[in-house]
This record gives structure tokens, sequence and C-alpha cells, in this order.
């Protein structure tokens, strides 16, 4: 039986609702080698130029049925160059939509395409499905991060279908018509999906249907949407969650009485004085905290009334979700760093991110952004993260995967369980003349352990602001081009600096990314500790109130096992404790992208060197705090030159090179 006849068949037995729409496409009837978009009137790309360099062929290499199917694959860097779009004929935000197709994913490839939110694709994703090279499943967004997780079977082919209830905002995925599992998304709106190959994809799709069934809204009707503030929480946090209702009805909404039932314990609340108009939305939270216990916590929120009467529709009015906490491993705390840069128009997403794992998980999280060719580029950190990142903005858990800055949570939902083989404290004493920051940070291990683990210190500042160029913000989301995104969708394009406060920046990382060589003995015992001291003259420029000191312990394979991070007035007050184990006591150098001071402090004779990414320098000079010049020298083609500070007063100097390449500033602290 032939694929197309099937399809007739299987038609001619539905019964389908009034105003249904429904397309169907097994590829069968084009020709193998002709672009999809010039067969079909129904497929576009992208760009919208069908049979442009976005289109894709038809390929009649594999199929479910039949003979012909689509074959997606990318080496690129960034993925493509297909990029075919499937429209579903409008902007749906009410009733039901089902998406159906078959999926062939190569072995140790990787598959993508995504839900765009409106008909003018790029405006809004609702939903990103990436099926990973090994053979797990992760379904995002750029609002709320990871939303179902799990295992595909690649090298055979499996049904997919994703079934959304626009009305009570639920989202069901099947394989081969076995639940995954369901979710709220905080999109609540399809118009198409999109297909598009990432860097490493190799995959087929085959027989795609969807069918739309519309919603007739009745006069009275308060749709339950979302239950927030209750997912991803750690085990012992107490909430108020809060209750979303729509109004699908065609009367306005003056009252609404609501029931939350938590565990069986049972409150309810009437909210009068109200006009949320049709279509609207609203939000609303009860008088009571409950708390996430560990195990399972079913949670079910109901509309009990509306406008003092039943409602019409009682198929919207109950939301049930079922949480099960995290428990974090003692003593655990996850490093994220992110590759950002001012220039970079998508990495405002990143900020983004980094402030909610802040906000939700505080010093379990640990945040750091590392910038790039900007002014808050360091050049040692810069130079690390960049081998490891395929792009910006891009971060790193635990120094694990290169993720979007939107998929965070979920890894480090994933890293808070791994017990630490170690635990950091620092302590610190500064100088408030000298500004010279010293810095102890001592390890603790839980565990016996072999292998070269290593230790880095790192220096953050919060709320850096800075004039001039570079410290604009390039911002993608301007006036709402690309969806919400933190209040910056709000914003122009560039952000001006005089409204922007950057936050995590990371200064310094010593004594480079990859931890100190010989940081700890080879075999490690249980409550063996050690510390380490560090040296750093701070910028005059930062804000001290705004520092914190952190410590990474990098195990052998070079992720992170553990971090911690100290307010500077924490660390003073935990008190500078001397090495016990002498591995490294030496100062950070504050070079940003390629110059070296050293030794630093000196007393007499010191060394300016450039670094491998500059040749040569136009001048070199040496002013104090107060302006003076000290030294100065015109052009030179060598890249290292040593001067002698013996006649210089004690004090701070700023060792400043000019070359073709870049301007860079050192603070020189004489003894």
């Amino acid at each position: 039986m032939t694929k197309n006849y099937f399809l007739s068949l299987l038609a001619s037995c539905l019964i389908l609702p009034a105003g249904a729409q429904t397309f169907s496409d097994n590829f069968d009837s084009y020709t193998a080698g002709n672009y999809l978009g010039t067969s079909s009137n129904k497929w576009t790309t992208w760009a919208a130029t069908p049979g442009g360099a976005d289109d894709i062929k038809i390929s009649n290499a594999k199929a479910k049925s039949g003979s012909n199917s689509l074959y997606f694959s990318s080496t690129a860097t960034n993925g493509g160059p297909a990029d075919v779009v499937l429209p579903f004929g409008g902007n749906y935000n009410t009733g039901n939509l089902n998406l159906s197709l078959w999926l062939f994913v190569d072995a140790n490839k990787k598959a993508y395409f995504n839900f765009q939110e409106q008909s003018v694709v790029g405006k809004g994703w609702s939903l990103d499905l990436n099926f990973a090279e090994d053979g797990t499943f992760n379904l995002v967004n750029t609002l709320s991060g990871s939303l179902l997780k799990g295992t595909y079977n690649q090298n055979e082919w499996f049904k997919l279908d994703v079934k959304v209830n626009l009305n009570q905002n639920n989202w069901e995925i099947l394989f081969n018509d076995i639940s995954k599992g369901s979710f709220q998304n905080m999109y609540r709106q399809v118009a198409g999906i999109n297909i598009y190959p990432t860097n490493g994809s190799s995959y087929y799709i085959d027989d795609v249907s969807y069918t739309y069934t519309p919603y007739t809204l009745p006069s009275n009707n308060a749709a339950l949407t979302m239950i927030s503030g209750v997912n991803g929480l750690l085990a012992g946090k107490s909430v108020k969650p809060s209750i979303e209702i729509r109004n699908l009805g065609t009367t306005a909404i003056t009252s609404v009485e609501l029931s939350l039932n938590h565990n069986g314990t049972i409150q309810n609340k009437t909210f009068s004085g109200l006009n949320i108009a049709s279509l609207a939305t609203q939000s609303f939270v009860l008088d009571n905290e409950i708390t996430i216990a560990e195990g399972t916590n079913t949670i079910s929120a109901t509309v009990v009334k509306v406008n003092t009467l039943s409602d019409d529709d009682a198929n919207d009015n109950t939301k049930t979700l079922t949480e099960t906490p995290i428990v974090p491993a003692k003593g655990k705390v996850v490093v994220a760093e992110e590759g950002t840069g001012t220039w970079c128009q998508w990495c405002p997403r990143g900020a983004v991110y980094l402030q909610k794992m802040d906000d939700k998980y505080g010093k379990l999280f640990l945040g750091i952004a590392v910038h790039n060719a900007d002014p808050m580029a360091n050049w040692n950190y810069d130079k690390g993260l960049g081998t490891l990142i395929s792009g910006y903005p891009s971060l790193l858990v635990d120094r694990g995967g290169d993720i979007d800055p939107s998929a965070v949570e979920a890894d480090f939902l994933t890293r808070i369980t791994v017990a630490p083989k170690g635990g950091i404290i620092a302590g610190a004493t500064l100088n408030n003349t000298t500004k010279e920051l010293k810095v102890s940070l001592t390890t603790k291990f839980n565990q016996n352990l072999t292998g070269a683990y290593k230790i880095a210190f790192v220096l953050i500042e919060d709320s850096v602001t800075g004039t001039g160029d570079g410290w604009d913000q390039s911002n993608a989301y301007s006036n709402n081009r690309n969806g919400e995104m933190g209040g910056y969708e709000k914003l122009p394009n560039p952000v001006p600096a005089t409204q922007m406060i950057y936050r995590h920046v990371g200064r310094i990382i010593y004594p480079n990314f990859a931890g100190l060589n010989n940081s700890f003995p080879a075999t490690i015992k249980e409550n063996d500790a050690f510390t380490h001291n560090f040296s750093v003259i701070l910028d005059p420029t930062w804000k001290m109130e705004h520092i914190h000191v952190a410590g990474l312990l990098i195990d052998p394979q070079g992720r992170i096992d553990n971090g911690a991070t100290f307010d500077l007035n924490e660390a003073i007050a935990n008190k500078f404790v001397e090495g016990t184990q002498v591995l490294g006591v030496e100062t950070s150098l504050l070079n940003s992208k390629g110059l070296r001071v050293y030794p630093n402090p000196t007393q007499d004779m010191f060394r300016v060197e450039l670094l491998s990414d500059l040749s040569g320098y136009d001048d070199i000079t040496v002013y104090d705090m107060q302006g003076k010049m000290m030294y100065q020298q015109a052009a030179g083609k060598e890249n290292s030159i040593e001067l002698n500070a013996a006649s210089w007063p004690s004090g701070i100097y700023q060792v400043i090179v000019n070359s073709n390449k870049a301007y860079e500033k050192v603070l020189l602290m004489k003894n």
C-alpha cells in the first residue's frame, strides 16, 4: 500500500470537529532532487525564498514509508544553510493544535526544530526541541529554560507527537504514542514550525501532519493557565505560588474564586473588583505559603466561581502539577561561566539568565560573566573560556558542555545534586592605602582522592558601570524585535552606557583558566586541608562594596568540582590565613588582553611584557596615581623591556602601553 493511499484512507475515516484545519505531507508526490519550497505551496523558508539558499531538496535516501522524505544535515559552525518553515495558517492562542511527524536521527548525530510564536518568523520561539548526539532530548524556551528532558532512540524511526492545548496552556510530548511528559509554557501562541539543522546534525523527517481545532468563547469562562513559582525548587523552600487565569469568555471577569490544594491542604480566596477583558490574563497569589518538601508534591489550582457564577466551561478550570524538589548536595556550589561582550547583540540573554539564577538560588549558584573584546575583558579569562565555547553568548556549567544561557537551570539542577570532593573557605586582608588584596583559599577534602586536582582564584565585581567607547550594550531585543528578555525589549539598540549596570564581571582568574599546577599532592586523604595565598593590587576604579572573592576546585578532567564565593567583607571577616602549603604564592596581574608586568609588587626592577597577540608598541608610559609621568619609552619592536623603579616613591603606578592593536593598562605596586 502506498503512503499516499494510506493517508487518503485514514482521512476518509476521520470525523473532524467543525472548523478544524488539517494538513499532511508525506513528500511522495514530489520529485526527489527538487526543492521543497518550489514543490509545495505550503512550505516556505526562513528568508521566504523557495528554491533559494535556505531551501532543502526532496530526498529519496530514506523514508518512513513510500520513497521520499526530508534530510537535514550540517557541519557549519552556525548550522544551516537549510532553514525551512511550515506555517500553520495563523497565530493561534486558543484551541488545540496537534503536530505529528516521524523522525530518524543518525547514530551519534543530532536534530533540531522549533515552534515559532508568530507568523513573521524570528519574532519569538515558543519551543525549541533539541535531540542530542548522546540519545537525550531537551525541550527549552528562552523564558523558562528547560521544560522537559529525557531519552530517545537513535538510528531508527520514531513517531513524535506534540499536543498543545492552548486554552489550558498544556503541552504534551509523545514518542510512538507513549507520553514522555507534559508542561506549561510561558509562550501561549503557535504559528508554525521551523526546521534548522545545527552543527553536527544528521536526521530525516517524514509524514508531517497537523490539526488545529479552534475554540468558540462562551460567555463566562476563566481558564486556569499557569501555576508558577513552584518549578525547579530546592527541597524545604517556602513559596506563595502564583495562579494565572485567562478570560476565555466574552464577558469581562469582575470577580473570581480560586482554590489551591497542596498535598491535601486547601486554601481558598475570592478576588473582586477586577476587570479582566476577554482573552486577557491576570495572576493571583493566595495568602499562605506552601513548603515544598522532599519527595513528591501535588499542587492543584481550581477556578471555583467566575463573577459569582459557575463557569460555562469546566474543562479548563483546573491545573495540576506534580513537583519533586531537588535536594542539594552538602556544601555544593555550582559555577556558571558565561561568554559575553558589549558588542554582542544577543548577550543580554546571558545577563538576564545569570540574574534569574542569582535571584532564585542565591549562593548555591556562582555566575561569572567573562567578557570578550570590551572594556571589562580579562585576557587570561577570555582566552581560556574562548577555547571551550562556540559563540556568544555561551555558557558552561561546572565546565561541562557548551550551552545557551537559557538552558542554565537544567544543568544547574543536575550538578547541584553531585556531592563535591571538597569545600573552599576564603579569607582576605586589604591594605586600603596600597589597595593590595591578599586572599587565602583553604580547601578541605571530603574523601580520599588521587589525581591532579587544581585550585583557581577568581575576583568578581558587580554593578560595573563605565563611559566611553565599548560601554554601550548591543541589544537584539530592542523594541520587542525578538520577544521579551528581562526588560531589554523596552530598551534601545544599543543600550547607552548611562543605562547599563553590568553584573557578575569576572575581573581576574589566577594563575590561569586551567588552575594552578601542583596545587595539591597526587594522593589526598579525607579531611586533608590546604591553603593557597594570592595577592592582587585592586584597580582604584573598582567598587570595593561590590567585589566578590571566589575559588574554583578543578578536577583532573578539567571540570569544576566545586566553587565558593564570598563578599569582600565576608572574606575579610574570615581573616587571611598564611598558606600551609606554599604552591603558588604569587601576585595576580591585571592584564586585560595581552600585557604582563612582573614582579608585582616590586622594589626596583620590573619587566613589561607584551603577550603573543601583540607585536611591538607605539609607546610605554608610567604615571603615578596623581597623574605625574614617571617614565616614557618611544616606539619599539621588542615584546619585553625592563624598567627600574628603585628611585620612585612607594605607591601605585599605572603602566600604559599603546600599540596598533590595543590600549593596555596594568597597575604596578612599588614597595
